[in-house]
């Protein structure tokens, strides 16, 4: 396992379900300055160790694999016949979307290497647009499938006109840095087609402040806030479970999956207790519970269970015995967002611990420190990873891991 840092950031669709991802990526070299002298490297370095080592189909699935590449690295001939020799079922050239980063000349040395790559199914794209003289001598050419516009760099002012003009060929526009729900519907309304950004982790703002929470959403925080307090025993759980016909049938079917290896099928949740614990089944339930809520994008389900395994792995790793806090707390550090909440109020809701609650808002203590390297992971931001003291194949194991087994339950879960 090379010494590199490797993230994905969502990119959503006009119904704020999941395209693609992008690809971070960082090295770990031996100074602090964790940078190449070109980026040749860096970009070798996260296909050698997407593809061979994990394989691009466990990084992203069925979405689409956002990649920056640099300008010498997309005048290789070796790359191409590299890429195309590999097993479809390990690559697919129509999955992958080469992202041209904003300092790349547009010459014709590049338009043919672009080309060559076009004839073999990959997609092209154009990182960080700003203005229209930036790709004008691209726009007629049938090479660019994708255009993403950088939200927070371009002026607000000439972006309408920015998007009519492109939208004149056929192109599909990407808009990136979408930090909230109001971004994403202006972009919605100019006729963006993708929206990469955070504005889907956090809570929309209710303008009207005499407006309440909606009664699904209170009824859901309610029967959280029972699953979560320590003083609540299976007699008060049980009717919750019970009077769910759905969610009782996809708790077994989440404790007969393969994650737990059990040699014969549970049969009841009283059964399931005994095997895994009350406090793994409160997980689940809030994991169960969290999937609906339907006017969120399902990617946020999936965040949470990626933060939750990857949270409660590094906790093992770090020598926890009892790693069910660090599992929870990833669970939990979407709810804001689900809920349309700010994560104070959250907490007040929910009997959590004081070193939970600590970890939550203000990332305080060994939980609070642990998911902020997580969260900071798909942004690529790796600095606090140092503070955790592990190395970085540990950390890229553990990322892999964490990636492929929420894969794994959330189609654990739509399937039920």
């Amino acid at each position: 396992m090379s010494d590199l840092f490797v993230g994905r950031q969502p990119i959503l669709n006009r119904y704020k379900e999941t395209l693609g991802y992008e690809l971070l990526y960082r090295a770990m070299l031996t100074d602090t300055s964790a940078s190449f002298k070109d980026g040749n490297s860096a970009t070798s370095l996260v296909f050698l160790n997407t593809l061979f080592e994990m394989g691009l189909n466990a990084l992203v699935g069925p979405q689409l694999a956002f990649i920056n590449f640099t300008r010498d690295f997309l005048l290789k001939d070796d790359l191409i016949q590299l890429l195309t020799s590999i097993r479809p079922e390990n690559f697919d050239p129509k999955k992958v979307v080469l992202e041209i980063m904003e300092d790349i000349t547009l010459d014709v040395e590049l338009f043919q290497a672009l080309n060559r790559f076009k004839d073999r199914n990959f997609l092209i794209a154009l990182d960080d647009v700003v203005c229209i003289e930036q790709i004008a001598p691209v726009l007629g050419s049938g090479l660019i499938d994708i255009i993403k516009i950088d939200l927070m760099a371009v002026d607000r002012n000439i972006l309408p006109g920015l998007v009519t003009a492109i939208k004149r060929y056929d192109i599909r526009l990407l808009a990136e840095k979408v930090e909230t729900a109001a971004d994403f519907l202006t972009c919605l309304g100019l006729g963006f087609d993708f929206f990469q950004g955070y504005f889907f982790y956090k809570p929309e703002t209710i303008k009207d402040k005499k407006k309440k929470m909606d009664v699904s959403r209170i009824n859901l925080m309610r029967s959280l806030a029972a699953i979560m307090d320590p003083r609540t025993s299976f007699n008060v759980l049980d009717p919750i479970i019970s009077q769910d016909v759905g969610l009782s049938y996809k708790l077994l079917r989440l404790v007969n999956s393969g994650y737990y290896s059990l040699m014969d099928p549970v049969k009841s949740i009283q059964q399931a207790i005994s095997l895994i614990g009350l406090q793994q089944l409160r997980g689940w339930m809030m994991l169960l519970m969290m999937t609906t809520v339907d006017d969120k994008p399902h990617e946020l389900t999936a965040i949470a269970l990626q933060r939750a395994k990857m949270c409660e792995l590094l906790g093992k790793a770090q020598g926890e015995k009892q790693p069910e806090s660090y599992f929870l707390i990833g669970l939990l550090s979407v709810l804001d967002a689900m809920m349309d909440i700010s994560m104070a109020q959250v907490i007040e809701s929910l009997s959590l611990t004081r070193e939970l609650s600590d970890a939550l808002v203000h990332r305080k203590g060994k939980l609070g420190l642990v998911l902020s390297s997580v969260i900071g992971a798909d942004d690529g931001n790796w600095d606090g990873v140092a503070g955790l003291g592990l190395s970085p194949e540990v950390w890229q194991n553990t990322y892999f891991e964490s990636v492929k087994w929420s894969n794994v339950i959330m189609n654990e879960v739509h399937a039920a």
